[in-house]
This record gives C-alpha cells, sequence and structure tokens, in this order.
C-alpha cells in the first residue's frame, strides 16, 4: 500500500443525527463563546441577505437557533443549468443590492456535515473582525446540513444548496465569485476558527497580495484536542522540516496550511491566480502553490484554526492512487514553473523534506508536461481512464512493482527499515555464532563427561566383579562357619555328655569317700605313709 499525502480536503463522514459540542479554550486562552455573534460593526451591511427564516436579530447580539421543521421551505431555483444551486429569497435580494462591500468574505463550503456546521458558522460569526459576510453553500448533502445552517441567524449569512453534488473545487469556485469582500476566506463546515482569526491574519496580511496562513490545532470528531493524532505529530515535524527552510519553499516542503480551511487572501491574488483545479484532495496545495510562485506566504505563527480529524479520512487505495498521481502533477508544475527566491539546490533540498514526494511519479508528470502541449492534458492524467490508473498501468506495462512510485519519504524509510533489519540480522548472525561456539565448547564438556561416565561405569562393572567374588568367598566362608558352628554344637552336646558322666563318676566317688571305714583307712595312712595297708 502507497502511503497517501496529507491534503486539506476530508472525506466528509454522513451523520445521521446532529450533535452541538460547546468548544474548548483555544491555546491562548480565549475561548469562543457558542451561539452568540460578535459585538455589531458600525459598518454592518445593512441590505445582506439571510435564509428567510427570521429576518430580525434579538437583543444583546445572540444567534437564535431552531430544530429544524418537518418540511423544508419553498426555495428559489436558478433555471437552464444542471444542478444548479436553490437561494433562499434573501440570498436573491442580495444579489440584486449589493451597495455595501464588506471587507472579508468567507465561504462555508459543506457536504454531510449536519453534526459540525452550525458550530463552524458561529466560530465565523463569532469573530472580531465583524464586518463580514458569510456565504455557505450545501454541496447537495444527503443529511440535515441544510436544515442546520437555517437554524443558525444572522443577516451577514449567504446560504445556497446545490441540486447535486458538484465537488470541493466547484463550490469553493462558486463562493469565491459570489464574494464580494476584499479579502477572501474559506472555512470547510467540520472546522472552526479561532475568535481573532481573521482579525490577526489581515493585519498581518496588509496590502501585499499573498496568501496567509496560520498554525493549526487538531481536535477530533467531538471538539475535543487531538495533539496525538497522527495527522498532529505529522504536522508538527513538517513545521520544524519547513523552519529550516527560506520562505518561498515552504509550502514546496509539506502542505503547511493543511487546508482551504487555513487560506486567507486579498480578491486581487484571486484574480490573479484563477480559479481552485479539479483535483479531489489537493486543490488546496495546487492553488497554494500557485500563489507561493508569485509571493512568499504570510505564515503567521499563532494557532488560529481548528482543523478536525475523523476516522473516514482513511483512504481506500483507489484513493491511494489519486493522492499520488495529484501530488504528482502539482510538483511537477512547481517544478517546471517559476519558484522565485529558490535555486535548484533549495528547491530540492524543499521537495525532499515533503512526505509526500513520489519521485518516479513527478518525474513521469514532468516528462508528460514537457510533451503535452496543454496544462488540462496533463491534468487529464489524475483521473483514471476506464478505471485504470496512469502510473500503475505503466509500471505493469514495464514488467515493474508500481511501488516503485512509493513516495521519498516511503522508501527512505523502507531503506532504514530494511538497514536496521540488516543490523539486527547481523547482531543475530554474531549471537548464533557466539551460540554456536557455546554449543561446541558445552559438546565437548559433554563429551568429556560421557568418556568420564563411561570410565566410571567400566569402574563400576569391575568393582562389581570383585564384589561377586568377595561375595562368593564369603558365602563360602559362611559356609565354612555353618559347618564349625554345627561341629562345636556337636563338640558341646558331647562335652555336656562327658560333663554328666564325670558328674556321676564324682558322685560316686565322693559317696566311696565319705565311706567311714574309707575315711578311716585315710587316716591310717596319713599316720603311718610308710607302710601300705592293701586294700580289703
Amino acid at each position: 500500500m502507497i502511503s497517501p499525502s496529507h491534503s486539506g480536503r476530508k472525506r466528509s463522514p454522513v451523520n445521521s443525527k446532529a450533535i452541538f459540542h460547546p468548544s474548548p479554550s483555544f491555546p491562548d486562552g480565549s475561548c469562543r463563546t457558542s451561539g452568540r455573534s460578535p459585538p455589531c460593526s458600525a459598518q454592518r451591511p445593512r441590505n445582506t441577505a439571510i435564509l428567510k427564516v427570521n429576518s430580525h436579530r434579538p437583543a444583546g447580539g445572540a444567534l437564535r437557533r431552531q430544530a429544524p421543521a418537518s418540511s423544508p421551505p419553498q426555495r428559489m431555483g436558478l433555471r437552464g443549468r444542471p444542478g444548479a444551486p436553490t437561494l433562499s429569497p434573501a440570498t436573491a435580494a442580495h444579489q440584486r443590492d449589493s451597495m455595501h462591500t464588506p471587507a472579508i468574505s468567507v465561504i462555508v463550503p459543506a457536504f454531510n456535515h449536519e453534526a459540525y456546521v452550525v458550530e463552524a458558522l458561529e466560530s465565523v460569526l463569532a469573530q472580531s473582525l465583524g464586518d463580514l459576510e458569510l456565504i455557505v453553500i450545501d454541496d447537495a448533502s444527503r443529511d440535515g446540513t441544510w436544515d442546520a445552517i437555517h437554524s443558525v441567524r444572522d443577516p451577514r449569512i449567504r446560504a445556497l444548496r446545490h441540486a447535486a453534488n458538484q465537488g470541493a473545487h466547484q463550490t469553493l469556485n462558486e463562493g469565491l465569485a459570489l464574494a464580494q469582500g476584499r479579502y477572501l476566506a474559506i472555512l470547510n463546515s467540520d472546522d472552526r476558527y479561532h475568535p481573532e482569526r481573521l482579525a490577526r491574519l489581515v493585519e498581518a496580511l496588509g496590502d501585499a497580495p499573498r496568501l496567509a496562513f496560520s498554525d493549526v490545532g487538531f481536535m477530533d470528531g467531538k471538539g475535543l484536542p487531538a495533539p496525538d493524532h497522527e495527522r498532529a505529530r505529522d504536522y508538527a515535524e513538517a513545521c520544524r522540516r519547513a523552519g529550516q527552510l527560506a520562505p518561498a519553499g515552504w509550502l514546496l516542503s509539506s502542505n503547511l496550511a493543511i487546508s482551504t480551511s487555513n487560506f486567507l487572501f486579498p480578491r486581487s491574488l484571486f484574480d490573479r491566480i484563477g480559479s481552485f483545479a479539479n483535483l479531489r484532495y489537493t486543490h488546496d496545495w495546487d492553488w497554494a502553490l500557485r500563489a507561493s510562485a508569485q509571493l512568499p506566504p504570510v505564515w503567521l505563527r499563532e494557532t488560529l484554526l481548528e482543523y478536525r480529524v475523523h476516522p473516514a479520512n482513511t483512504l481506500a487505495e483507489d484513493d491511494v492512487w489519486r493522492h499520488v498521481h495529484e501530488n504528482a502533477y502539482i510538483q511537477a508544475l512547481a517544478l517546471g514553473g517559476s519558484l522565485e527566491g529558490l535555486d535548484a539546490r533549495a528547491a530540492c533540498t524543499a521537495l525532499l523534506h515533503n512526505s509526500s514526494l513520489h519521485p518516479a511519479a513527478t518525474l513521469a508528470f514532468l516528462v508528460a508536461a514537457r510533451r503535452l502541449p496543454r496544462q488540462d492534458e496533463l491534468q487529464a492524467f489524475t483521473q483514471p481512464t476506464g478505471g485504470q490508473w496512469f502510473l500503475p498501468g505503466m509500471a505493469r506495462d514495464c514488467g515493474l512493482d508500481p511501488r516503485i512510485f512509493l513516495s521519498a519519504r516511503t522508501l527512505s524509510n523502507q531503506q532504514q527499515a530494511l538497514a536496521a533489519q540488516a543490523a539486527l540480522i547481523e547482531e543475530r548472525w554474531d549471537t548464533i555464532q557466539r551460540m554456536s561456539e557455546s554449543i561446541a565448547q558445552r559438546d565437548a564438556s559433554i563429551a568429556a563427561q560421557a568418556r568420564l561416565v563411561d570410565e566410571r561405569a567400566a569402574t563400576m562393572d569391575h568393582m562389581g566383579k570383585e564384589i561377586a567374588h568377595r561375595d562368593e568367598a564369603i558365602a563360602a566362608q559362611a559356609r565354612l562357619l555353618e559347618e564349625r558352628y554345627a561341629a562345636m554344637e556337636e563338640m558341646s552336646q558331647r562335652i555336656l555328655q562327658q560333663q554328666g558322666i564325670i558328674a556321676t563318676q564324682q558322685f560316686h566317688i565322693d559317696k566311696l569317700q565319705a565311706h567311714p571305714w574309707n575315711r578311716f583307712r585315710r587316716l591310717v595312712a596319713r599316720l603311718r605313709p610308710t607302710r601300705r595297708i592293701p586294700p580289703e
């Protein structure tokens, strides 16, 4: 997938229900008063037309809002042109009465932004520079956007409605053609202004025929700050890079304005530059580059615009290719045109800072621009032909991968990712080598241990055999002892028998010795030991 550039045109989600969110404080600490108009100006136009719902303004300057009617009122249509806008009677009256020229005209193209358009309109009407006209064009919304526009009451509003969708660029061109102000500004129907935006930009711009824009804050669908959104981070990085460049290179390095909501310029510049081109996503950047080719823009480093990011801003693949073609087209025109104040190196440096630079695609459009006599023929390449896009079709015809038309930033990121992966692979290879050496050492240690185990096993076998021999010897000795013990038992029995015999004999001997006659004879024998008396 090819990463899309971040252009100002948002894909508007269809909202089934109007939801009003109070605005939070702006970065400078001021708060926009929701639902209230600015103080009445002494030069406010007397005959400025409004939607014919309520032509008076209540006391205190408050903007009155009412719930949308169940059925839209009858409106005056322009005949003879398919898809022509429907004007309210008050708007038609305004076209007939142009006695007063407002200081500034604000164009609000609206499409399916029922939930946000009231907040956008009120942010314009709450401007401290109150001498303005507000031209709102509903580009054939399918939700309640038109009824939501009806609910805002202010004599400075001029409202038109298309019968069929005309697209963003055509709606802007129509609104700018109707504008009568000396200065022209644009606000998309889901964004909102800081109360001091118009006054600060007009003051910064002065009489110079330049484009002026401010820093941008980001908010989510609920109107809450979204500084961590991917778009906000990309924008902060783009501003940082642009700060290193000369003013002539600001818009070449990135679409710093982000959106047509951030445009303010004098009518003389619009008359000189011309209308917005038929580019779905990059008509804002194309116009800004054409304007900066005249004079460098005025970049006011104050956050005076809040840009709303939607989940629906993500692009389908077909839209991605549209981005690639539109970016290549406007960059080729910028490179082929006048870039006053930029030498070749500065122009290339500014482009290389641009995350939406598609080198191969821009080169293809530069070559095509040299061969095509008219710019509209080159612009035709930004549209698919027969369902096929110019660049991927050419890549396939050449047998190449369409990803050759990736942006330089994406290619650089891929190269850095590949280099990081190569370094990681090298690091892992070194780790594998060290692990292999460690495993080899462990294998050698295991082999040595195996040999030691085998030796110990052999020793144990030998010891087992010796123990068996010893067991046999011990068994033989045990048998011998048993035999000796049996012999000793037998001898003991014999000894006991002999002792019995001896005892018996001793009894008889003692009995004989105890006989009186024998005692007498012994006595006589002791008395006459020399004469032996024969026994009887």
